[in-house]
């Protein structure tokens, strides 16, 4: 059957793993904030109305943050990352309104695939990264698909 919004506690595997596509692919690769008032941020000058940019493809990424950040390892989602680690759909204010329906909807869409489908890489057809105002992958995501 397909799974249900009342399945999210049954789907921790499928949650991490949606968690850590969001880490290593961010929909929203960078956030950009004004600055509110006068600071120093690593060292250089911050003025009010400046514009500080967030790249979070950088942060998901980061190798003071995450242990070993450039592989899919849904199992450092087991214990929550540091607050401000893991942003796939920003923060404060001005975070998603829709994030937690996002991450839902995503773990459902994707038990109930996986529970009827099995995917498969297709040879020289890995997915390449663009940043096109959001990131997504250059001529799409190619995959053999099979009935379970």
């Amino acid at each position: 059957r397909a799974a249900a919004a009342a399945d999210m506690e049954r789907l921790p595997l499928i949650q991490r793993i949606v968690s850590e596509a969001l880490r290593l692919y961010p929909p929203a690769a960078f956030l950009s904030r004004a600055a509110q008032a006068h600071d120093r941020l690593c060292g250089r000058e911050v003025r009010p109305g400046d514009t500080v940019m967030l790249p979070i493809y950088a942060l998901h990424r980061h190798h003071l943050l995450w242990t070993n950040p450039d592989a899919f390892d849904p199992d450092r989602f087991l214990t929550p990352p540091d607050r401000y680690a893991f942003l796939p759909f920003g923060a404060g204010p001005r975070i998603c309104i829709g994030a937690g329906f996002a991450m839902q909807e995503a773990v459902i869409i994707l038990a109930t695939l996986l529970s009827r489908f099995r995917f498969t890489a297709i040879a020289g057809r890995a997915p390449e990264p663009r940043m096109i105002l959001t990131l997504r992958p250059h001529g799409g995501v190619w995959l053999n698909v099979a009935r379970r």
